[in-house]
């Protein structure tokens, strides 16, 4: 399933749909800023429906991605004002992080304008289907359409719902977003399996898309907390040298760091925080790749999350004693059988 991103409707947003439900308003252009819904832009009725379709085409930019609410001519039946349709365009060349964030909260945006409102959806990244004759291939399509498997199903509305954020049919998946590696994180991740160092901590440039180094070290397992930042998220690689139960063992352990505001951190942007979590796997896979075992994965929020004897628990849980069988007593007059 994909991500809800929490980014709310402002109340601007919110007081204007309502207006424009029983009002002139035709459409209304909605975009991120600041971790909030808001209203980009408002266009009036001009002609009937299928001729002001053209105003949702007009609106659009090429490399930014929004939301149209577009209010059709018919009224709803079971609530006041009118039926609406609900438009989502995410253009090839926009920022990853960008298609993330918005197809994150299509779902927010939806249900806290009422989603009953919206009869009807279309979702594309080609700006020439946002018009009358987009609109109508729209129709014709959805018309003509056989019906669906379950397995097709699922997979449009996970298209549909931000799972695959690419374009032009390639698609990207939200949960394993792939990006460039820069030289020092290579070199870092080449230091860390060969040994030179036993930690080093990987970040996510989110302006320009790319796994960047942040630090590498030789440090003891007393010394992973105080790595843990409080207010940006990482990832790190923390070989731990330690004896257990007679045995010498190195064991690997990968941890992914994200405040969230809990527990004494600041909480990093949701952008941020989206973009990470997306790419953790992909950052573990460029010590995998090596064919080098994980041995533990943690996720935190919090430095205080993190301890030797907390990291000692996850890699050897304590054995739990078997309790023993409660014997009943013998019946009076009964014995034991000896075989």
């Amino acid at each position: 399933m994909s991500h809800s991103s929490g980014i709310p409707a402002s109340k601007e947003l919110i007081s204007t749909f309502g207006s424009a439900n029983t009002g002139d308003i035709r459409l209304i252009k909605v975009v991120i800023q600041n971790d909030e819904l808001v209203v980009e832009k408002t266009l009036n009725v001009q002609s009937d429906f299928e001729t002001d379709l053209e105003l949702a085409h007009s609106v659009l930019q090429k490399e930014s991605p929004c939301y149209i609410l577009f209010k059709r001519d018919d009224k709803s039946i079971e609530l006041t004002g009118h039926n609406w349709i609900f438009m989502f365009f995410v253009p090839d060349n926009a920022k990853v992080r960008e298609k993330m964030t918005y197809a994150a909260t299509r779902s927010n945006l939806k249900r806290e304008l009422g989603a009953s409102h919206f009869v009807d959806e279309i979702y594309s990244s080609n700006i020439n289907d946002f018009s009358r004759k987009g609109y109508k291939q729209h129709k014709l399509h959805q018309e003509s359409d056989a019906p669906l498997t379950i397995e097709e199903q699922q997979r449009i509305d996970e298209k549909e719902q931000g799972l695959f954020v690419g374009g032009g049919g390639s698609g990207m998946h939200v949960h394993g977003i792939s990006f460039p590696v820069d030289s020092e994180a290579t070199t870092a991740v080449s230091n860390f399996i060969n040994k030179k160092f036993n930690y080093i901590e990987l970040s996510v440039n989110v302006d320009d898309e790319k796994i960047i180094f942040s630090s590498s070290s030789n440090i003891d397992i007393e010394a992973i907390s105080s790595k843990i930042s409080s207010t940006e998220p990482s990832f790190h690689f923390f070989r731990y040298s330690h004896e257990h139960e007679g045995e010498n063992l190195e064991s690997i352990i990968y941890i992914y760091s994200c405040p969230d505001g809990s527990n004494g951190t600041k909480s990093a942007p949701v952008r941020k925080r989206m973009l990470f979590s997306s790419s953790k796997a992909n950052v573990e896979q460029l010590v995998t790749g090596h064919n080098v075992k994980i041995d533990l994965k943690l996720e935190v929020n919090s430095p205080n999350e993190i301890s030797e004897e907390s990291i000692i628990n996850e890699l050897h849980p304590p054995k739990v004693e078997e309790k023993k069988a409660f014997s009943k007593p013998s019946r009076p007059g009964a014995r034991r059988l000896n075989k």
